[in-house]
């Protein structure tokens, strides 16, 4: 199977989600996959221009035609049988037709924000929703909207983790305690609605050593002492390892019933105070694999007595842990259930299948596409070899 999948490498080592995924299968002879990096023509908000354009008519203000014209070569040069575009905020439904047209390629979306958030979608998104063959959604509670919107096959696929990058790590030296050690931390931006969640533990309990890492806690006053910065790669695993409580709040504009840090908190080895869903509940035990909360009251609450349970917090921790590292969470395993899905129960790789010209003993099964001029590139651990 030969697989086109599309999707930013501007946030890498986090996304794109699949990538080691695929350079696995690749390297284990299981078919090709081409990684189409949109952060070479489209890189995250810059200006208050760009930012405005992206708002009001759903795309930017550079690198629009540029990321079309170059999926349709891309396609066209690798012949895809399998083309997989996590979200696809920038490609014209025109495109996807185009790709469908001259491919012949199963079309599949992985849904990683909600498509009818419009602070996280656009136009294009929308009304491409009918032109894909399977549909992913992270969500269950967007699956509805998705086939009324005329997708023909909807399916739920969750977040998970990459154990490349998350797995357990405490900070080691004198100044990595100093900067790390915490009661409570939280990865994430802080949304409008999860500020309150902060403020009340800021409040109620005088002396917390919380610390904040993601954008926008510094626009409030209450919380601005304790954000502490961004916190991406080894030091995402460092926040979580120097922290005695982890937090976990989903994003209500998205309509989330988990998030990656669902998988993310565990695999890293921390203990999980996580917002009471339906998912996380399926998920995990209750209070012996996670805890839960579901008002800033009972966060606060519960904060204040996992704080004093030393031993039982380090159980649960290596509880959950052990559900996650151990129960097929990875995004290995996801990769493998849409190979399922795409076709019908399992991929079949014969040892006696004749060589073509692009599976021949000795040919590379992972290719990167470069376009000729290299319009963005907002990271260099962006270029890799192969």
């Amino acid at each position: 199977m030969r697989i086109l999948y599309s999707e930013t490498g501007a946030y890498l080592p986090s996304s794109a989600h699949f990538l080691e995924a695929m350079e696995q299968r690749a390297a284990a002879g299981h078919g090709e996959f081409l990684f189409f990096d949109e952060a070479r023509f489209i890189a995250p908000c810059g200006s208050l221009a760009d930012r405005v354009a992206r708002r009001v008519v759903g795309r930017p203000l550079r690198g629009y035609g540029e990321i079309n014209r170059a999926l349709l070569g891309a396609a066209e040069s690798f012949k895809p049988d399998v083309i997989l575009i996590a979200k696809g905020a920038y490609f014209a439904p025109a495109t996807l037709r185009a790709l469908k047209e001259s491919s012949g390629a199963t079309l599949v979306n992985y849904a990683s924000d909600d498509p009818f958030n419009p602070a996280s979608s656009s136009r294009d998104v929308l009304d491409s929703i009918p032109l894909f063959d399977l549909y992913l959604s992270t969500r269950r509670a967007a699956m509805a909207d998705i086939a009324r919107a005329g997708c023909p096959r909807v399916e739920y696929l969750m977040f998970g983790y990459k154990p490349e990058l998350h797995f357990p790590e405490a900070p080691r030296t004198v100044s990595e305690h100093a900067r790390f050690d915490s009661d409570v931390a939280f990865v994430g931006g802080c949304d409008a609605d999860r500020a309150p969640y902060f403020e009340h533990l800021a409040r109620a309990i005088p002396g917390l050593r919380m610390h904040l890492y993601g954008a926008y806690f510094d626009r409030y006053p209450a919380l601005k002492p304790f954000w502490c910065g961004m916190a991406t790669g080894r030091d995402y695993r460092l926040a979580l390892g120097g922290a005695k409580i982890a937090l976990n709040l989903v994003r209500r504009a998205n309509r989330d019933d988990h998030v990656m840090r669902t998988f993310e908190i565990p695999a890293c080895g921390a203990f999980m105070l996580a917002e009471r869903t339906l998912v996380h509940e399926e998920l995990f035990e209750k209070n012996r694999e996670a805890v839960f909360f579901s008002s800033p009251a009972e966060l606060t609450e519960r904060v204040r007595e996992w704080l004093a349970r030393d031993a039982e917090r380090v159980q649960i921790a290596a509880a959950g842990h052990r559900k996650i590292v151990c129960g097929a969470h990875h995004y290995a395993d996801r990769l493998a259930r849409i190979v399922d899905l795409v076709t019908g129960g399992g991929e079949t790789v014969s040892a006696d299948a004749p060589a073509s010209e692009h599976n021949r003993e000795g040919a590379p099964r992972t290719h990167w596409y470069r376009p000729r001029r290299r319009l963005q590139d907002p990271s260099s651990r962006n270029v890799r070899s192969g």
